[in-house]
């Protein structure tokens, strides 16, 4: 059922485009009307008040208008939340909702139409005692709430023949990257509302697609995308037996309202057959007393026998509608498990691409060049003090070095030039000579 939520942007700001996708900054940055030029939309102009914009009387510009956007006011921006219609409460609305219409039809078929109108006892018989008014109530009851559910699940499927459609698969074929899931989820939302006014929100396949992205753009690993898939795909079987837990209560007792009228019938002719034995006289109004005693028993089998067939007649259908429906649920999961493996799966890039490669690279590059800069920022004054003190040593060193000459001169005396210039010549040892034999 459609609520609508309140306007959440504060007068004189245009909403962003997209509310279920856009940033936290674009909607709360956005620039307001300025007094010098009005606001403009698609279809009125705005409202002026002595050449001035009037920001209450400004028409802002016309948004897709649909059952879907009162649900987005629930979302958190950028796509980071779901829709937070849970599946729990439409049951619950269902189930309020069946209630209500199951005691107005009882009422009306037991005071209106028809069987005030009906003329054959047997079926007035059948109907008119308070246990059947019961049977009949609870079985209306899990008619209109089964009634409920089958149009749920009819959006359920028209959702999945949506995300089949041309338009969606175009988005998914462009691939699914980290840092474009909000685009993504943008241009989805786009597409399944040009298919159908309002979208599709919230629905079992877009729920799931919706945290498979939002995964995706959290911790980029593949492994993890099939065990998000996996433990969705158990939540969601869980919460379809969960919705059906209450007709299966209904389907119990249904049938043990007809044994309850059927024992209270039993009851009664027993206990009109008692009497009858405890007050019996002889005479001429025996037979009187007799036929008002077998009429009493009659009448309590057939209350008995009465509300034991109306509730196994009415709980045929309550049964043969939830078999059918849970079924066609549960195929319904098994559909959209096929769809994610076979349309989401193959487009989603947890790589990034070629282009986040190049920007990733250059802003690691052109940090890398910052953090040299400021190295050398840092170690120009120390290379400039230690090459004046390198220069400062040198001259030390050159003023001390003839001092250090003149001390090793004066501590080891020379020899004379001559001598040093001609050394004696060792004599040649000569072998003796060879002796003739």
């Amino acid at each position: 059922m459609y609520i609508p939520r309140p306007n959440l942007f504060p007068p004189g700001t245009i909403p962003p485009d997209n509310p279920l996708f856009s940033s936290p900054k674009s909607m709360t940055d956005q620039p307001s009307a300025s007094p010098g030029q009005p606001e403009q939309s698609p279809k009125t102009p705005a409202a002026k008040t002595g050449g001035q914009t009037n920001p209450k009387n400004a028409e802002r510009p016309t948004q897709p208008a649909g059952r879907w956007q009162g649900l987005l006011g629930r979302v958190i921006p950028s796509g980071k939340g779901l829709p937070r219609l849970a599946t729990s409460t439409s049951d619950n609305m269902g189930l309020l909702k069946g209630l209500f219409l199951g005691a107005v039809f009882t009422a009306v078929f037991y005071e209106i139409f028809p069987l005030p109108f009906i003329q054959s006892q047997t079926v007035v018989a059948v109907f008119d005692n308070w246990v059947s008014e019961l049977i009949l109530a609870m079985a209306l009851w899990s008619l209109f709430i089964l009634y409920f559910k089958y149009q749920r699940h009819r959006v359920e499927l028209e959702a999945l023949r949506a995300f089949r459609h041309e338009d969606v698969r175009r988005v998914f074929a462009q691939g699914v990257y980290a840092k474009g899931v909000d685009d993504m989820l943008g241009s989805l939302a786009k597409s399944l509302d040009s298919i159908r006014r309002g979208g599709f929100f919230p629905t079992t396949i877009h729920r799931r697609i919706t945290r498979v992205l939002n995964y995706v753009r959290g911790v980029p690993k593949k492994e993890g995308v099939n065990d998000l898939l996996d433990y969705q795909a158990g939540i969601d079987v869980k919460k379809l037996e969960a919705s059906y837990a209450v007709l299966g209560v209904f389907i119990w007792a249904i049938p043990i309202l007809g044994f309850i009228g059927t024992v209270l019938g039993i009851a009664g002719s027993v206990s009109e057959f008692s009497s009858f034995v405890q007050t019996a006289e002889g005479g001429g109004q025996f037979n009187t007393q007799m036929r008002a005693a077998l009429g009493g028993v009659t009448g309590g089998l057939a209350v008995a026998f009465n509300t034991t067939f109306l509730a196994l007649v009415l709980v045929i259908p309550v049964m043969l509608a939830t078999s059918f429906l849970q079924k066609s649920e549960e195929e319904l999961l098994l559909d959209i498990e096929e769809y994610c493996l076979e349309e989401l799966m193959p487009h989603l890039h947890i790589t990034p691409s070629h282009a986040e490669v190049g920007e990733t690279f250059d802003q690691h590059l052109h940090r890398i060049m910052q953090l040299s800069d400021k190295w050398l920022g840092q170690m120009e004054p120390l290379i400039s003090n230690l090459s004046l003190k390198a220069q400062m040593l040198a001259h030390q060193i050159g003023g001390v070095q003839p001092i250090i000459q003149g001390f090793t001169d004066a501590l080891l005396p020379g020899e004379e030039p001559d001598a040093q210039e001609n050394p004696p010549l060792k004599k040649k040892r000569t072998s003796p000579p060879l002796q003739a034999e």
